[in-house]
């Protein structure tokens, strides 16, 4: 009775060890990689370019040659904060039709801008 409920015990603690790696293991990059390319700017913004990749399961994003940010994800669908100084808000939009990745929104210092995916 005593190696039963010992045997018992030892698999309870093993399925819990199973079920804590699962739940830290690394991040779904499927979805990152869909952000992930080059965004072209309206002609005449204050920024051109802006371009997302990933990297161990973290999004980052660099707007033209300003270095690279960590882009940290937010409770609403889509929607990304940028580490930089600006604490810029970026927000994904897909098109329906291709089911991609097709543009994207930049709200920072109270305005909104928006840059088309270059090759969707």
């Amino acid at each position: 009775m005593k190696y039963v409920l010992n045997v018992m015990l030892a698999v309870s603690l093993l399925l819990i060890s199973v079920n804590v790696n699962a739940q830290t293991a690394p991040k779904d990059t499927t979805i990152l990689r869909a952000y992930v390319g080059s965004y072209t700017f309206a002609s005449g913004s204050p920024i051109q370019k802006f371009t997302v990749t990933a990297e161990k399961g973290e999004l980052y994003g660099e707007a033209d040659t300003f270095g690279k940010n960590k882009l940290v994800k937010q409770a609403k669908a889509d929607t990304y904060q940028s580490t930089s100084s600006y604490g810029s808000i970026i927000t994904f939009a897909w098109d329906t039709a291709t089911k991609a990745v097709a543009s994207l929104t930049m709200a920072v210092q109270g305005t909104e801008l928006t840059a088309k995916k270059d090759n969707p």
